[in-house]
């Protein structure tokens, strides 16, 4: 009997460190300084981030969100931690083996966009722009999201970024275009300066 409360003990204590460490973990690794860690090379990107006065650090009203709050899906704990884990790899991958200056930065935004914000992610803090009374879609905030919740699940489902693209990363654009490119004089330097 005393060898059977030792490993309940045991794993009653193995079981709270791995839920409270991994909970720990999982919040250590999603703010600015361990993703400043592989997103270093793209250090101005999270600038314009640290600079947005709606959701990033610079807000004095309302949520100050973390790289994590807006680049992970936040539907299910699983997809969370399965996109952490994928996206964690794959960006080490790339501070490692890559070349910044090699990379369309410009050109990256809509893959970004698309790849890497999530709708779970916008609506875990705005649903109620989505409710419905009364089969109606009542205040002006949600009338204007009444596409949103039309097309969901089709194959025409919008996504919070195809309107909202430039949410959380301030004057990120304008900053890209400066620092990488000139503006270019015709459609042959354009060319030339995207495939550098």
């Amino acid at each position: 009997m005393k060898k059977v409360i030792t490993i309940v003990a045991i794993t009653l204590i193995a079981t709270l460190v791995l839920i409270f460490g991994g909970k720990k973990v999982v919040e250590v690794t999603g703010d600015y300084p361990f993703c400043g860690a592989c997103h270093a090379w793209d250090g101005a990107i999270a600038q314009t981030n640290l600079a947005d006065t709606v959701h990033g650090a610079s807000a004095k009203h309302g949520v100050k969100v973390t790289c994590t709050d807006c680049h992970l899906p936040h539907d299910s704990n699983i997809g969370y931690l399965f996109t952490k884990a994928k996206n964690g790899v794959a960006e080490g991958f790339t501070t490692i083996f890559g070349d910044p200056k090699k990379k369309d930065w410009l050109g990256n935004r809509e893959h970004a966009r698309k790849n890497y914000t999530f709708d779970s992610s916008c609506l875990k803090c705005h649903a109620n722009i989505l409710k419905v009374s009364d089969g109606n879609i009542t205040r002006k905030t949600n009338q204007m999201h009444e596409k949103y919740v039309q097309f969901k699940g089709t194959k025409d489902a919008m996504k919070c970024t195809d309107c909202h693209k430039h949410v959380g990363h301030k004057n990120l654009g304008s900053m890209l275009y400066e620092q990488k490119f000139h503006q270019p004089n015709s459609w042959d330097e354009w060319e030339k300066e995207r495939n550098k």
